[in-house]
């Protein structure tokens, strides 16, 4: 916690606010609230660089325990200007390394805006490769900007996934019109929480997600609990005659991050899964058109035909995939990501 001053000096800054996921003026109070839920998280590490014995900058890794990401880490890395130019940060790139081949991750992953060209170069300079991109995904100084995804392999991903053409799911009929029964696009309801459960509950359909089975009934209720619009959490439900056919969990984030982001999209693999998938991304579409965000970016195994399928009839554009994200029934699969328009 002797850290916070320091740090909070940082993230004041505005020539590091601008190329960094920070949105400035940040009180110190603030600053110490996070840096306190992130040193009580088991699921991140945190080192700090000094120079002179003074600290000079800092890189964190975080990751999931227990999802199909859970060989993969995220890092983050910010340095004071004043050390800027003296290799601070390359030593902490070669930290972050040695530290997540002692974690035991197969993967690092991280993100930066387009016109960085410094922290570009140290993480070409590190071994990181791009591998996507989220185009115009931030909006400063006058200007939407693109958010860069690279990642370093640590370790070999094998086997990997590969895809079949048996596979492929049919074609969604353009009207949308091919459910049988009565269908219903809404919220989640108290009383859905059992249809939610027992999709959270099957192999097939969760493949398409982080989530791993078997998931208790409290587990789904704290899911429930986390979608709270006034924090920009929201899910769309397709329902057919009550019974729960998919759902699909997005984030609205704030300016300057005006867009829209897939969660977590669950279609029942039995029920009709490619008119389920068309129909909810076809929803979060039409919830941007009247709420005016600027952009929506999607994010699927490749092994999720049916929703890849119905992110293409909605008019979704490939921007990447992110190799080995997801390790899904013995075998590592890319993560592929869409946007919209």
């Amino acid at each position: 916690m002797e850290d916070v001053g320091w740090i909070t000096e940082v993230v004041n800054d505005p020539e590091v606010a601008k190329y960094s996921l920070s949105i400035y003026p940040r009180t110190e109070h603030e600053v110490e609230d996070f840096l306190k839920k992130d040193l009580d998280d088991n699921e991140s590490k945190h080192i700090v660089a000094e120079v002179d014995k003074k600290p000079a900058g800092a890189v964190d890794l975080w990751w999931h325990a227990l999802g199909r990401d859970r060989h993969v880490a995220s890092l983050g890395i910010f340095v004071r200007r004043q050390y800027w130019g003296k290799g601070v940060g390359y030593g902490l790139m070669k930290e972050a390394e040695r530290l997540g081949n002692e974690l035991g991750h197969r993967k690092l992953t991280l993100g930066v805006f387009h016109g960085n060209s410094h922290a570009l170069n140290l993480y070409k300079k590190s071994g990181y490769k791009q591998e996507a991109c989220e185009h115009e995904e931030v909006y400063i100084d006058g200007s939407w900007r693109d958010n860069i995804i690279m990642s370093l392999e640590l370790a070999k991903c094998e086997p990997k996934y590969k895809a079949t053409s048996k596979a492929k799911p049919k074609q969604v009929q353009k009207s949308r019109k091919t459910f049988a029964g009565h269908v219903q696009l809404r919220h989640v309801e108290t009383k859905d929480l059992d249809e939610v459960n027992r999709l959270q509950n099957c192999p097939q359909s969760t493949r398409s997600s982080f989530r791993i089975p078997p998931t208790t009934k409290e587990e789904t209720k704290h899911w429930y609990e986390g979608i709270k619009s006034d924090e920009g959490k929201y899910c769309i439900a397709c329902f057919r005659d009550d019974k729960m056919q998919g759902y699909l969990t997005f984030r609205a984030s704030f300016p300057p991050f005006a867009c829209l982001r897939f969660e977590e999209i669950v279609v029942d693999e039995n029920q009709q899964p490619s008119e389920t998938a068309d129909a909810l991304v076809a929803a979060v579409r039409g919830f941007r058109e009247r709420y005016w965000y600027h952009r929506i970016f999607a994010y699927t195994a490749e092994t999720a035909l049916h929703i890849i399928n119905a992110l293409k009839q909605n008019s979704f554009t490939q921007t990447g995939t992110i190799s080995s994200y997801y390790y899904i029934d013995g075998q590592y699969a890319s993560m592929v990501l869409y946007g919209y328009p």
